[in-house]
């Protein structure tokens, strides 16, 4: 098989497709105990991993691969990318990943900034695009927190697409979607400010930004009330004196009868 040409055997397991590579494994079994699985038995460790439904081996150009986020390459426990096969982006894995029962472990990192005060020129860009956060109820004795992104970090305001959901410790990060022939991660910024989101919200619009120094895509799902503003009079304060988690916020300020968070998209990256 030419090199530049990668085997891999479609399956599904707790109703999400993967593709494996089929250099991986060593056969295919019926599981005896379970009537309707299959087992793929791993080549290198001999281990019987339990899929739903076992499809059929296709080619892909090993050039059209979308390879994952580094961090998330790295924390992935086998995650090798998202393809396309049949108009249907498929997350790319190793057997490990398949096998593997403990959520992945990967947390902001923590981005050392010159001065606090770093925070503040956030909101002088000449205008910012803001979205409403959409909260559970629990989180409804505080004001209403709405989330800015300078336009110059903003990729892509699209129609929601498929994405590929993953079992992430602490939630905050939800799956990875193929954009324009990059993987994004896909947040939920709620969660990353350490609030609980509304459950069943509407999700209209897709929002693709990038940090500041990291240029990777990274996105997350909005209401169709998306705004350009400028927002003026804005006063900083500090991230915790408004209740919410550090890690992953650039500034936070009160504007208007709101709380305005910038997200700090290096952090998430």
């Amino acid at each position: 098989m030419p090199e530049q040409v990668l085997q891999v055997l479609m399956c599904d397991r707790h109703g999400q497709s993967f593709a494996v590579g089929v250099e991986e494994i060593a056969s295919i079994e019926r599981d005896r105990s379970a009537l309707y699985r299959t087992l793929l038995v791993d080549r290198a460790t001999g281990e019987r991993i339990a899929v739903d439904r076992v499809g059929g081996v296709t080619e892909i150009e090993r050039a059209s691969i979308c390879q994952p986020p580094e961090r998330l390459g790295r924390a992935g426990q086998g995650l090798l990318g998202v393809v396309e096969i049949d108009g249907v982006s498929v997350p790319l894995v190793k057997t490990a990943f398949l096998a593997a029962v403990d959520p992945i472990r990967i947390q902001p990192a923590v981005i050392t900034r010159p001065s606090a005060g770093r925070a503040a020129p956030a909101v002088e860009e000449p205008q910012i695009l803001i979205t409403s956060l959409r909260l559970a109820r629990s989180n409804t004795a505080r004001p209403e927190v709405v989330v800015g992104i300078p336009l110059e970090q903003v990729l892509d305001v699209s129609e929601p697409l498929p994405w590929i959901p993953l079992q992430v410790e602490g939630g905050w990060l939800r799956g990875i979607l193929a954009w324009r022939g990059q993987t994004a991660q896909l947040v939920d910024l709620a969660r990353c400010f350490g609030l609980e989101p509304l459950l069943g919200a509407p999700e209209e619009r897709l929002v693709v930004v990038r940090g500041t120094s990291r240029h990777e895509p990274i996105a997350f799902m909005a209401s169709a009330a998306l705004q350009r503003v400028n927002p003026a009079h804005a006063i900083a304060i500090h991230p915790e004196d408004a209740g919410l988690k550090t890690e992953a916020i650039r500034g936070v300020f009160r504007w208007t009868s709101r709380l305005l968070v910038i997200p700090d998209i290096d952090a998430l990256l």
